[in-house]
């Protein structure tokens, strides 16, 4: 993202995201006594996943649109950095995984997750790091991110791509993912395709960012009180309504209001030190939170604070705290190993 259109609300949506979804983990992973309310509404941050994509998506293009439609980008310092950006974090964990477990099942899937390109096999479901799915998809539209600055190379033909896009996810939902042409228990978001929509409303919402800003910081209330409204009607209507594993482009409709509030307020709650420092780390969080939660099953100290709400709070906060310790602790570690490198290149 270039510094001058640095978008400081995106750290908060950021965020949260993660810790939602390291919250809706725990949950499906223990046996806490909840309200059967929460557990509905904590199950449901599952969906944050798709808020993941669409900041992906605003963020490429806010990076990257313009250089490759101008015909500046550098492909190869493009591609590398999202390898250096990824796969060291990313191929620890795989590396771990492959220690603890030693079998051969995992050897294959670790040694195809580590090229990143695993988002193009027709089922990209693993079991070494099994939320690494979403780099699949997401590295896929960092490999297609050329293609989809065609796609939206003005806005007429971004509204067509999207509404595009939008109908053959439901196509993917009513008529591909049937036992026609897919196993009983596919993920249907697995697919790229089922989440194209998703990162080309963030490419909508940066063409039209400079209305965006305008119209959001003269009527800031209305349009908070409109993300607020879409939250509430998803909770009350909408969620019984749609599948929690397919909810298609429904998702748009709860996530896509907030994007374009992000974008166009000023917000001390989502841009602040604390959001941004969360957002730095929330690609570890996603990817790590289970690993530590598995330490914490393997030690039998899931329930430290009882199996109450109280004890599921207490154990969310454990993981991410002592997860934030691991992130930082790696940091430095890599920063200076980084730089001996570099050193070691520059004897050289």
């Amino acid at each position: 993202m270039n510094e001058q259109e640095r978008y400081d609300n995106l750290d908060g949506l950021r965020a949260v995201s993660c810790l939602a979804i390291a919250a809706m983990h725990i949950r499906a992973n223990a046996a806490f006594d909840l309200a059967p309310w929460a557990r509905t509404m904590v199950g449901s941050w599952t969906h944050f996943v798709y808020l993941f994509l669409m900041i992906s998506g605003f963020g490429m293009f806010c990076g990257y649109y313009e250089r490759f439609r101008d015909g500046k980008a550098d492909v190869n310092a493009f591609y590398r950095k999202r390898y250096a950006k990824i796969l060291p974090f990313f191929g620890l964990l795989i590396l771990a995984d492959l220690i603890i477990e030693r079998s051969v099942p995992h050897l294959i899937e670790g040694l195809t997750e580590l090229t990143l390109v695993f988002g193009l096999l027709p089922n990209n479901s693993m079991e070494v790091i099994g939320v690494g799915w979403t780099i699949g998809i997401i590295f896929l539209f960092y490999m297609l991110f050329p293609f989809f600055v065609f796609l939206c190379w003005s806005r007429k033909r971004a509204w067509f791509s999207f509404a595009v896009s939008i109908l053959l996810c439901v196509a993917c939902s009513l008529y591909f993912f049937t036992d026609r042409f897919v196993i009983e228990g596919f993920a249907p978001r697995h697919s790229f395709l089922y989440c194209a929509p998703y990162f080309l409303s963030g490419g909508l919402v940066y063409l039209y960012r400079n209305e965006i800003r305008t119209f959001v910081s003269r009527f800031r209330w209305p349009c908070l009180g409109v993300c607020v409204l879409v939250t509430v009607l998803y909770y009350v209507w909408l969620r019984t309504r749609i599948s929690m594993d397919d909810p298609g482009p429904w998702m748009l409709a709860v996530f896509l209001p907030w994007l374009v509030y992000a974008v166009g307020a000023k917000s001390a709650v989502l841009s602040n030190p604390v959001m941004k420092f969360l957002s730095g780390i929330s690609l570890e969080i996603y990817l790590a939170h289970m690993v530590v939660f598995r330490a914490f099953e393997k030690l039998d100290i899931l329930y430290f604070a009882g199996n109450g709400p109280l004890g599921f709070a207490a154990l969310w906060a454990a993981v991410v705290g002592l997860l934030i310790l691991c992130i930082l602790a790696y940091r430095w570690v890599y920063g200076l190993v980084s730089a001996r490198v570099r050193k070691m290149k520059e004897r050289g």
